[in-house]
Formats: structure tokens, C-alpha cells, sequence
């Protein structure tokens, strides 16, 4: 049996599911931080239960239900630090920049 190149290559990094051309992508920032779907903007009547998802552990992260796929944009260590309620959030933010900041020097 002969595996489809083109899936293979369409697959997310994070968890290996398949990604489809029409998929939902989000780019969500630091700021909107702790991520939930649905959003906390989106009516609930037609959606699933909501639930927090641990995007900043990972920078990627997809919904279990509905399949969207939040993606992280980069800390920018210029920007101010938004005020957040969670410890683990704002240690992992701290690593963010720190791992931005040493980018940018190595260029």
C-alpha cells in the first residue's frame, strides 16, 4: 500500500494529525492569554463546551472538539508585558523572551 506524499507533508507538527486546506487557524498573542475555545467572544449556543487550552506551553495547540488550530505568535521582547493571571503563563513568557532575545543577538 503506497502512503499519499501530499498528507504526509500536510501534517501538524505538534499533533501529527493531517491538515486540511480548509481548516480554522488562529494566531493568537500573549496578551489573549489563557486561551480558551470557543473564544470568550463567540456565542455558545452552537459551539462545544469551552475549555482552557495550554498553548503556551507548546506554541501550538488543537482543540479536541472542534479541531481548531491556535498558533502562538513569538514574544517580542520590545512589546510590553501584558499583566497575566497565571504563574506558569508568565514563566513561560519570561522563557519566551528570553529564548527571542538570545535569537536575536545570534543574528
Amino acid at each position: 500500500m503506497e502512503i499519499d506524499q501530499r498528507w504526509q507533508a500536510l501534517s501538524d507538527t505538534v499533533t501529527g494529525l493531517r491538515v486540511r486546506a480548509s481548516e480554522t487557524v488562529h494566531e493568537v498573542g500573549w496578551d489573549e492569554l489563557p486561551l480558551t475555545c470557543p473564544p470568550h467572544d463567540s456565542s455558545l449556543w452552537n459551539g462545544h463546551p469551552r475549555i482552557y487550552l495550554p498553548i503556551h506551553q507548546t506554541g501550538r495547540m488543537r482543540c479536541p472538539y472542534c479541531g481548531t488550530l491556535y498558533v502562538l505568535r513569538e514574544a517580542q521582547p520590545d512589546a510590553a508585558v501584558p499583566c497575566f493571571a497565571n504563574v506558569e503563563i508568565e514563566q513561560c513568557h519570561a522563557m519566551a523572551i528570553e529564548r527571542r532575545v538570545r535569537e536575536l543577538t545570534q543574528q
